[in-house]
């Protein structure tokens, strides 16, 4: 049989496509590139308590990972506030129906998360500070009361007055974990000066509420308090105002670095990377290594720790720096085990400095 040079040229091109179709996807992953590079970018819920985004705190620190997965993954975020805890269960329903990846920030929801991911088992959540064992969930926690105890090593070590204090939010076990830790480090300033130091701790009940959180703080400082630690949200914005209307009264921050929002009055900064936990499980996400369970982070892992004082540095001894960052090393070293509740403060031993 005789072909035409048009119809065998014919032939010719449509084998070559046929063998391009059938060997693209070899080529890609040859080339390390996925067959649905063009997908859709992930979508991605963050549901926040009533305190919301602009606490200056945990919230805001949680957002900086989701923004720097948004810059390197290309996923599509949104937020949602809710505005009490009777929201959270629906809220979070509303989420997970319309998104790949649901990310619940604080204590306050987990019951309500472990309740809807039962329902989503395609839908991957990631949820902050609480346990929750599923096998699309990925839960973080953080040893909140090894930041608390180099907050109050640093206010110990620096009160003239010799009473220091702390405006919390709820009473609930980060924040529990981190007035108790704060009340270790105070013990080993007073060891480490051999001087007394008085800790007064009062409690807002919420974490959205600086109205309150500014009239606690200056009911600290009428009674002679020179240095306040605050662990409570947005609540803490009110902490701040006060400090700034106040004389001779320094403040210490809570999980983000906020140092030079008041420079040398902010004493310090508690850090806990939050941000870290969430573009990490972010990225594995995406990556196709999502890993669920729960994890408790610390010092030893880099997740919990306080600010370099860059603004502060000068008001503090130069033995009073070294001990400063002897109990950092000791802490990354795991070797101080901080007490997380009220009632194991007592028993602590303070280590050498």
């Amino acid at each position: 049989m005789i072909h035409h040079p048009e119809t065998i040229r014919s032939i010719v091109i449509h084998v070559r496509r046929a063998l391009t179709l059938a060997l693209l996807p070899c080529m890609l992953a040859l080339a390390g590139i996925s067959a649905d590079s063009h997908a859709a970018p992930l979508k991605v819920v963050v549901l926040t308590d009533a305190a919301g985004l602009g606490d200056r705190s945990f919230n805001d620190m949680c957002w900086q990972g989701i923004l720097k997965a948004r810059r390197d993954f290309g996923i599509n975020p949104q937020f949602v506030q809710s505005r009490e805890q009777a929201d959270y269960v629906s809220n979070i329903t509303m989420a997970a129906r319309n998104a790949d990846i649901v990310v619940t920030l604080g204590y306050l929801f987990t019951d309500a998360t472990r309740k809807v991911a039962s329902h989503f088992p395609n839908t991957r959540f990631i949820h902050i500070e609480g346990d929750i064992a599923a096998a699309n969930v990925a839960s973080f926690d953080f040893k909140s009361e090894e930041g608390g105890f180099l907050a109050g090593l640093v206010a110990g070590l620096f009160t003239r007055a010799g009473k220091v204090g702390v405006v919390s939010g709820m009473d609930i076990p980060p924040v529990e974990a981190y007035v108790s830790g704060f009340r270790a480090g105070v013990k080993t300033a007073e060891k480490f000066g051999k001087k007394p130091v008085e800790v007064i701790a009062v409690s807002a009940g919420s974490f959205n509420d600086p109205v309150k959180g500014k009239a606690l703080a200056r009911t600290l400082i009428d009674k002679g308090v020179d240095v306040i630690f605050r662990a409570a949200g947005n609540t803490g914005v009110g902490v701040l105002e006060a400090i700034k209307g106040g004389k001779d009264v320094y403040l210490i921050a809570d999980d983000l670095d906020v140092d030079a929002e008041l420079p040398g009055r902010i004493l310090t900064s508690t850090l806990k990377r939050m941000d870290v936990a969430v573009y990490n499980a972010i990225r594995d996400i995406v990556q196709n290594r999502f890993v669920p369970g729960h994890r408790r982070l610390g010092a030893p892992d880099g997740a919990v720790d306080i600010t370099d004082m860059k603004y502060s540095r000068q008001l503090f001894a130069a033995a009073g720096l070294e001990a400063i960052a002897k109990a950092r090393e000791l802490l990354r070293q795991g070797k101080v085990a901080v007490p997380a509740r009220s009632a194991e403060v007592e028993a602590f031993q303070a280590p050498e400095l």
